[in-house]
């Protein structure tokens, strides 16, 4: 799958403060070590670098994000809502309870994220990449994928629900206990390891004969 990379100026303004509020539209910017919160009136962030940046269950709702990227983040809790994120990069993030809901999701990656306990609703997921992420109890629900990709990725007790995971390999990954119709699984690809476990969630029974 080819991925578009945020497309990112080699100069940004920085600033050095502690705190900093994000106004209507934001963009050209470069974030260090900043706790960071939204104006009432937020809606545009564009063109960002936010290093190792501290978001205090902020509300993304209806906030457009176009060519970020979030490098050593937390983000646990945040909410992104009916809003599109594009070209987008969320590497080694703490993302623990996150919820996305009613969003469009277009070239974005999530590296080495904890994405524990995250929540994916009635997204429109294309060209999305998650790699070397911990998610266990993550849900996906209702959601579209127009090419996904899951690799080395830690999926324990994962629950996906009315959301095809068509043309998806999911042979890199550590899966127990997953949670799926076999409607939503069909299509996908699992190792002969994964499917001994599997398997057994549809009634049906694998021996070593």
């Amino acid at each position: 799958m080819k991925m578009i990379e945020p497309k990112l100026k080699k100069e940004f303004e920085f600033t050095e403060d502690q705190e900093y509020t994000l106004f209507q539209s934001s963009y050209d910017l470069y974030f260090n070590k900043t706790t960071i919160h939204f104006d009432d009136e937020t809606s545009q962030i564009d063109t960002i670098y936010f290093n190792q940046c501290t978001f205090e269950s902020v509300d993304f709702t209806k906030i457009h994000a176009l060519d970020i990227v979030f490098k050593g983040c937390d983000l646990s809790n945040c909410v992104f809502n009916d809003a599109s994120i594009n070209r987008v990069q969320f590497l080694d993030c703490r993302m623990i309870g996150a919820t996305f809901s009613d969003l469009k999701l277009k070239h974005v990656q999530f590296s080495n994220c904890q994405l524990k306990m995250s929540q994916f609703l009635n997204c429109n997921l294309d060209h999305v990449l998650f790699n070397d992420n911990q998610m266990a109890e993550t849900y996906i629900s209702f959601c579209k994928q127009k090419s996904i990709e899951i690799v080395r990725c830690s999926l324990d007790s994962l629950e996906v629900v009315e959301t095809s995971l068509n043309n998806v390999d999911l042979s890199t990954n550590e899966i127990e206990q997953l949670i799926i119709q076999p409607t939503d699984l069909k299509g996908a690809t699992v190792s002969e390891f994964q499917a001994y476990d599997i398997l057994p969630l549809f009634g049906v029974s694998v021996t070593s004969n």
